[in-house]
């Protein structure tokens, strides 16, 4: 018998926030906010009498709430219930086993940090504190001759947040705080587990932009070369908003010729307009910013997943206006 996961519950909290996914109450509830003995009571209207003590007791036998729970509920053929069961002792778990850290309370940990972070809260100490331990966690699993990205791979699935997306994203939030020594340790450390190397190749063009700003576009460079094989859109999103503030006009042409051909869907296009609107704007370039505004405006109300022609009058009309700006 398996259980879903805690990271599977976090995932569904998160859905039910942002979208119109509908769950059941027990499903989405914040069991940290739950009261200790409603836990207990919990339990009871579920057929499972515990209290503090025993829960502790059972405890000791065991080196996860997944294994506690397999021990209390066996064979149990309700996946409902048993999931119902799963959630409350992993909460005690969490509560009354501090002292005993299991892999999977760890990961409930640094989705809960992560979304603290995400609502805006400043806990970016203990943020680094958890992906310090992380990196820990990979480094001792790998020096066992496991593969390093299957690894992680093994480690993400306890996490509902996208935890390589997360940690490009706080390096990078690291290096516009000034603590672009910490954002480096980052990257350095977790570089080997990434399957999106690329973006923390990015990163390191910024880190080395600080101190030599030809040899960082040389790595840019090289890594654009890379894009041309394995394209990524979002990617060449994020350079180009870097590019925006970097005062190299001829490199900012260049990405966005390339990032043009990358463009799929009618999204992709609207997304590039708002990136072009931004860069006139820094350049003062007012009415030229004025003309991609209006094209911009006059696509909002076009279907955001339709496929988008590469031919397309309004593409052209961008080039225009751009090559107007560059003279």
């Amino acid at each position: 018998m398996s259980f879903e996961g805690r990271a599977f519950y976090n995932l569904l909290r998160m859905q039910e926030a942002e979208t119109s996914v509908v769950v059941k109450p027990w499903q989405a509830l914040d069991y940290r906010e739950v009261k200790e003995n409603e836990l207990f009571h919990s339990l009871e209207q579920l057929d499972v009498f515990l209290t503090p003590k025993t829960y502790k007791s059972y405890a000791q036998t065991c080196s996860s709430p997944e294994e506690l729970a397999q021990i209390i509920l066996g064979e149990e053929a309700d996946a409902e219930r048993r999931e119902k069961v799963y959630l409350l002792l992993f909460e005690m778990w969490r509560r009354f086993c501090k002292d005993e850290q299991s892999l999977s309370i760890f990961c409930d940990e640094l989705d809960y940090q992560i979304d603290q972070h995400d609502r805006g809260v400043e806990n970016d100490e203990i943020l680094q504190e958890l992906l310090d331990e992380l990196e820990n966690i990979l480094d001792q699993t790998a020096d066992h001759g496991e593969d390093p990205q299957k690894v992680f791979e093994l480690v993400a699935a306890l996490i509902a947040h996208n935890i390589e997306s997360f940690i490009y994203t706080f390096a990078s939030e690291q290096v516009d705080k000034g603590n672009d020594v910490y954002a480096s340790e980052l990257v350095d450390g977790f570089y080997e587990y990434f399957d999106e190397k690329m973006w923390l190749d990015f990163l390191k063009v910024r880190f080395v932009a600080m101190a030599d700003p030809k040899e960082a576009i040389v790595m840019l460079e090289l890594l654009l070369e890379k894009i041309q094989e394995v394209p990524d859109l979002d990617l060449c999103f994020e350079i180009l908003y870097y590019l925006i503030y970097q005062e190299d006009i001829p490199l900012f042409y260049t990405v966005l010729k390339k990032t043009e051909a990358l463009l799929e869907k009618e999204e992709d296009f609207q997304d590039l307009l708002e990136i072009v609107v931004e860069y006139l704007s820094t350049l003062d370039k007012e009415v030229e910013e004025d003309k991609i505004r209006a094209l911009l405006k006059k696509r909002m109300h076009l279907e955001k997943e339709k496929a988008f022609d590469l031919k397309d009058n309004d593409m052209k009309e961008l080039n225009k206006v751009l090559r107007l700006t560059a003279l």
